[in-house]
């Protein structure tokens, strides 16, 4: 019934990928192995250090979306870390 209700370019849109990906998914016979990050709801609770980390993060203001490159500030802490830890 509510397939009647939708209009004709609604049913002309492609498919969306992402939910053909969890619909395979959900099919596979076993996900012995796999770690899913699709909805970030892992299977053990968010270590406190992170928590606090986000509570600092909002009192600092840190409660939008970034730009699509991220902070820049991150990014260069991260380039730290990985030249650090890895070499790179």
């Amino acid at each position: 019934m509510l397939q009647n209700l939708r209009s004709e370019r609604i049913n002309q849109l492609p498919p969306c990928i992402m939910a053909e990906f969890y619909d395979r998914l959900e099919r596979l016979p076993s996900k012995e192995g796999l770690i899913s990050l699709g909805v970030g709801e892992p299977g053990f609770p968010t270590p406190w250090h992170i928590c606090e980390a986000t509570i600092h993060g909002m009192e600092k203001g840190y409660t939008k979306y970034t730009g699509s490159l991220g902070m820049l500030e991150l990014r260069q802490e991260l380039s730290r870390y990985l030249k650090a830890t890895e070499g790179l």
